[in-house]
């Protein structure tokens, strides 16, 4: 909660922040335009799909729409003709909205509001639904594990289904929001935040078939009603289609009488509705918060940037690594383990994932308070961390978790919730997920060919020579002293580490390795580093 933090700490906050938005006025860091320059697109179908947990009283199993809501500067206002995309995935623990929370579609306060500043910046801000439903509070941990992978896994399709759609409302549907097809970034917030960690990182069927804990435990029925074996995975790519939406086609038998949307036939394997196919789907980074990654061997050297915000102590998805736990009608049930936003931004900085967003050149308030975070263990760029605690340790499960978001405060299940709802407490949280999050995704954008300047430490520069070598190479820092050194291989494994340093210069026993692409990640005084170097 904030009564957690120091007084000082939220004044300094505060200042940067004021400092940050008092400067010139520089589109896509600042608000260029106001609420009543912002055009409001609601209820823009962008895809549908076969939804397994559509009751059976609401006609279901069925194909339902997937629906958004797009935020823009008004194009009679704005004569940009070209402007990047982010696209929201809100909260809920892919359950639908009142069923556990108050929160959990993509009108929800948090969501809104973050389109909202986008907006204002310049950017086309869309909030997007996705599939919702699992079976959360089943006894078979079989069919509680699985069935919220497939959750998982269906609002990812969902999600590229959504980035096909707006690159195609610009290659084919005669640009009506006036969007950059280059230039798609991701935002989640909660169940959210799996979704954008999974979308950069999930590519391949392994990833979902191999670990154990992805396949059922029992034999008996599984999640589609048909019989399973123990080790039989959760995720039949035949029946549901594979993480990009594509294959397991489900045979059309005609269109609903209401919705008019396709009737499945459902004595048929098939449940996949293939969407937008051949229109790329790749974005230029990811955003979480408070989400974690399904499994840290998604992670990847080539996956999507990502930045996390996270509370240290948060219950339900974990900080450094743990069990998620999902509440549902008063009850807590966990579901499985996963990898935290810490150990994800760690592993996607190792890889050099990260390294467009140089997270270590930036020395605002905001970077320097979560690179000193005392929890942020190695100083992980990319990484902000809050550390509210429980008010009883013996009750770890009210912690405020999501403290950007606020609700209807007569909402009934406002009850169950730590968060204490001050929206005007909510707001600030939020100014600090855009004060860090905003000159990252600024230099994301000007790897594919914007200018926007952002404020980098003055006087640091460094060098790893020879580059390519077969021998020992020097590391040469200017400006600054080392602290430590860390090296990892394109698969994440540390090869070399050194600390306790203080010194420009340090030689690397890079003779001794095996030739390949290494990362060598550098703490300084004035910030991190990462650098790439070759052994042939």
């Amino acid at each position: 909660m904030i009564k957690t933090y120091s007084k000082g700490l939220f004044a300094t906050m505060a200042m940067a922040f004021m400092a940050f938005t008092a400067s010139a006025q520089q589109r896509y860091l600042d608000e260029v335009f106001t609420n009543s320059q912002i055009t409001v697109v609601t209820n823009v179908p962008y895809g549908y799909n076969f939804s397994q947990y559509v009751p059976a009283t609401m006609g279901g199993p069925m194909v339902i729409p997937m629906y958004s809501d797009v935020y823009m500067p008004d194009t009679a206002i704005d004569q940009t003709a070209s402007r990047p995309v982010v696209i929201i995935f809100h909260t809920g623990s892919f359950l639908p909205k009142g069923l556990a929370s108050p929160l959990g579609d993509r009108k929800d306060s948090a969501v809104v509001d973050l389109a909202k500043r986008f907006a204002r910046r310049g950017y086309v801000a869309v909030s997007a639904s996705y599939r919702l439903g699992w079976l959360a509070n089943s006894t078979n941990l079989d069919l509680r594990r699985g069935t919220n992978l497939l959750a998982v896994f269906s609002a990812v399709q969902d999600a590229k289904v959504c980035v096909r759609a707006v690159r195609a409302s610009k290659l084919v549907q005669g640009d009506p929001y006036r969007i950059d097809p280059s230039a798609i970034s991701l935002v989640g917030a909660g169940s959210g935040g799996y979704i954008t960690l999974a979308y950069a990182t999930l590519s391949s069927y392994p990833e979902v078939a191999a670990p154990n804990k992805f396949k059922y435990q029992d034999p008996g029925t599984g999640i589609f009603g048909t019989a399973v074996t123990a080790g039989t995975p959760y995720i039949d790519t035949a029946r549901v289609g594979d993480w990009n939406g594509y294959g397991g086609k489900a045979v059309i038998i005609g269109a609903h009488p209401v919705t008019g949307l396709p009737l499945v036939d459902q004595t048929q394997p098939g449940r996949n509705i293939e969407l937008y196919k051949g229109v790329p789907h790749n974005v230029n980074m990811v955003v979480n918060l408070g989400g974690a990654l399904g499994d840290s061997a998604w992670m990847e050297q080539g996956d999507a940037p990502v930045v996390s915000f996270h509370s240290r102590y948060d219950f339900y998805a974990p900080y450094y690594r743990g069990m998620v736990n999902v509440p549902v009608a008063g009850a807590f049930f966990p579901v499985v383990e996963v990898a935290g936003s810490h150990t994800a931004v760690k592993m996607a900085n190792t890889f050099g994932n990260n390294t467009v967003l140089a997270g270590s050149t930036m020395n605002d308030a905001y970077s320097v308070i979560a690179r000193t975070n005392a929890y942020n263990i190695g100083n992980q760029e990319n990484l902000f961390t809050f550390n509210m605690v429980p008010p009883v340790a013996t009750l770890p499960f009210r912690v405020n978790s999501n403290p950007w978001d606020w609700w209807d405060p007569t909402d009934p299940l406002s009850a169950n919730e730590t968060n204490p709802n001050v929206k005007a407490q909510s707001l600030l949280y939020i100014d600090t997920v855009m004060a860090f999050t905003l000159p990252r995704m600024a230099k994301a954008l000007n790897a594919v060919g914007y200018t926007i300047s952002v404020p980098e430490a003055e006087g640091l520069k460094f060098q790893v020579l020879p580059n390519p070598t077969t021998a020992n190479a020097q590391l040469l820092v200017y400006g600054a002293q080392i602290q430590a050194v860390e090296v990892h291989d394109v698969l994440g494994r540390a090869v070399f580490a050194s600390e306790g340093l203080n010194a420009s210069e340090l030689e690397l026993p890079s003779a001794a390795w095996a030739p390949g692409a290494y990362f060598v990640r550098i703490q300084t005084d004035r910030g991190m580093r990462t650098a790439k170097l070759i052994r042939n």
